[in-house]
């Protein structure tokens, strides 16, 4: 959904996109007094000093799901990233 075409996702890629992604999408706004959490799971591109750095600013705070343990968190998927990843597609118009 958000990857480079030639490459897939990559960790510039990724920091460029943390304010991009998250700057309508949530009502309320985000900023350094209102805080959102952002999971994710431990892509390569996604755990970067960088990337972290890029995320605190702008108002996120962002943690790893554990390697191997999608099965646990498989539920995750349909109660809470499927309805959030439907709503950021229309409102980034992917779909």
């Amino acid at each position: 959904m958000y990857g480079n075409a030639n490459k897939g996702m990559d960790d510039k890629f990724f920091v460029q996109r943390i304010p991009f992604i998250f700057k309508d999408s949530i009502p309320s706004g985000i900023s350094q007094t209102n805080r959102h959490l952002l999971v994710l799971d431990g892509h390569g591109s996604h755990v970067t000093l960088k990337a972290l750095k890029q995320a605190m600013t702008f108002g996120l705070n962002m943690i790893t799901l554990p390697s191997h343990t999608s099965h646990a968190f498989q539920p995750l998927n349909v109660s809470c990233f499927k309805p959030f990843k439907t709503t950021l597609k229309k409102k980034c118009d992917y779909g």
